[in-house]
């Protein structure tokens, strides 16, 4: 009868066991996931307040700002100063000058040319800044050098206009 018992005894138990194995199992972890001490949620406003990403290894203390300096070479230079004046020369309205802002107004037709023209500007003078808006009156580029570059502005822009349309006003 003891053997009968203990046969029965070792059913139940691998019977129950496993059962108790699915049950138990899940329950364990769900239970040390939910004692667990979650990290405190990232306050995005907080890390930007702060001028860091949060990755600890970087900081948006120090601006790194574009070189005054323009990246093309002497024919690469020649070639957009040429196409500067042919496009000045066919569609060019107006052109005024503020201080470090040089505000340029083209024919409608130019659209294409000019955004050409901003978007080779933008990758060779990046530390200069370029607005381009156009409407059925024109095409309207607002160029602006940043005042670590007033000493060289009028080199700057001396390509764009011709000297007959730009006017300088004081600032």
């Amino acid at each position: 009868m003891l053997a009968s018992a203990s046969a029965v005894l070792v059913g139940a138990l691998v019977k129950w066991g496993a059962v108790a194995i699915l049950l138990v199992v899940p329950a364990t972890g769900l239970l040390l996931l939910w004692r667990r001490k979650a990290a405190p949620p990232a306050d995005v406003e907080n890390l930007m307040a702060a001028d860091s990403c949060g990755c600890g290894s970087c900081s948006t203390d120090v601006k790194q700002e574009a070189p005054i300096a323009c990246t093309l070479d002497a024919n690469a230079f020649k070639a957009r100063t040429e196409f500067i004046r042919a496009l000045t020369s066919r569609h060019l309205r107006q052109a005024t000058r503020t201080g470090l802002r040089l505000n340029l107004t083209y024919a409608p037709d130019a659209l294409a040319e000019v955004s050409e023209l901003v978007r080779a500007e933008q990758a060779c003078c990046a530390f200069l800044t370029f607005d381009l808006t156009h409407d059925a009156a024109g095409v309207f580029v607002t160029i602006t050098a940043p005042q670590a570059a007033a000493a060289a502005a009028d080199d700057l822009f001396t390509h764009f206009p011709p000297a007959s349309r730009t006017m300088e006003t004081p600032v």
